[in-house]
Formats: structure tokens, sequence, C-alpha cells
């Protein structure tokens, strides 16, 4: 069963929704997907709790966009440009819409894009099954945000729902994404006091690679 945020959580990260929010956007050579608010984590340094637009775009959703809002912002874009990859990432967890995810991938793949999802890992515990086998052929990288080396420190952070099972969750998840998605990264926010030697060392020991993210402090 689909563990569904709370309605606290929800509401505060939507705020007052925005009519003219961005589904899709544009960093760089990349394409961004902004398709949900909602998130299965409520980190303590995620900026969405105190600003939704990032670099000029608004992405406080009024509503969920469903697949054919998601294509449709797509080709809003020049049609000619050539993207390095379509980024699943807006500020929520996109695998909380798991069916919308593969149907958009799908056709990105058939139109010979290639696809990254930036997750927080816990998909599997929020579906209740490994959903990695699902997501093969149809995705190329995923970035998953571990964020820590231990439990303890994890939660402190990101305040999982699913408590001590939270951390071992998010590193199967790691794990069992090297055998289905043909790049798989572990990155982790350069926070002050956390030792991103051993996130780094964790995340190699799951056979991922890894990426360090700079911090920058809300407001």
């Amino acid at each position: 069963m689909l563990m569904e945020p709370t309605d606290t959580q929800e509401n505060e990260a939507a705020g007052n929704a925005a009519p003219d929010a961005t589904i899709a956007y544009q960093i760089g050579d990349s394409l961004y997907l902004n398709t949900t608010n909602r998130c299965s984590n409520r980190c303590t340094f995620c900026p969405k709790f105190t600003d939704m637009t990032l670099k000029g775009n608004e992405l406080r959703l009024a509503c969920e966009p469903d697949a054919a809002e998601v294509l449709d912002a797509i080709d809003g874009f020049d049609p000619a440009a050539v993207y390095h990859e379509v980024v699943f990432c807006g500020y929520g967890e996109s695998l909380l819409r798991l069916e919308l995810v593969q149907e958009v991938a799908a056709e990105l793949k058939w139109r010979g894009l290639q696809v990254r999802i930036n997750t927080d890992g816990q998909a599997n515990l929020v579906h209740g099954r490994d959903i990695l086998p699902e997501l093969e052929g149809l995705v190329d990288t995923v970035s998953v945000s571990l964020n820590a080396a231990d439990g303890e420190t994890y939660q402190r952070l990101c305040k999982t729902p699913f408590g001590a099972s939270g951390f071992p969750g998010v590193c199967d998840f790691i794990r069992e994404a090297t055998r289905h998605i043909p790049i798989v990264i572990a990155s982790a926010v350069a926070l002050p006091g956390i030792d991103v030697s051993r996130v780094r060392a964790l995340a190699l020991s799951l056979g991922a690679r890894f990426r360090e993210r700079p911090y920058v402090e809300a407001g």
C-alpha cells in the first residue's frame, strides 16, 4: 500500500499553490520535471519549506500534473534543442508517482532521450515492494540522496517517517539499483558537522558512485 505523507507535511510544502507553477524547466543542458510537491521525507535542510522557487521557476504546484500535461510541458520547449538528459526532480519525491514516471520515461526513451531520477531512495518502503525492476530500461541514471553514514544521523537530518527502517531502506535501494539502472549515484549535502568522507565510503561500498552537493543555507 502506498504510504502518503501526512496532510500537515504536504500542506507545509505546498502553502498557497501557484496557478502558474512550472512543470518543466531547464537548467544548463538538462530539462527537469516537477511532478509533485509531496515527499516521503521532511529534510531539515530542504529549501522548499522557505522558498518554492528555483532559478526563477515557481515549483509550488496547484495540482499534480498527469502524464499528458508533463509531456505537453516538455513539448513547450524548443523541439530542436538537444538535452543532455531529462531529470525527474522538482521539490518533491517523483517516485511517489511511480506510474506517471514509468509512462513519461517510456515516451522519453522512445524519443531517444537520457532519463535520470533524483530520489530519496525510499520508494521500496513507500510502495511495499521492490520497484527497481519496473524502472529497468526506462531510466539511465538514478541519484539517491544518502546524506548520512549512519541511521541516527540520517533520521536527525531527513526525518523519515519509517523510523529505524528508513536508513537501511535507502542503503538497500542503492544496492539493488545497481542491478537494474546503468548509473547509480549516491549523494550527500555537505552540511556543517557531516563527515562527507564517511558517506562517500558507504556509497562506494554499496556499489554506487558518489557526489557531494554544496550546502546553501536557507534565507
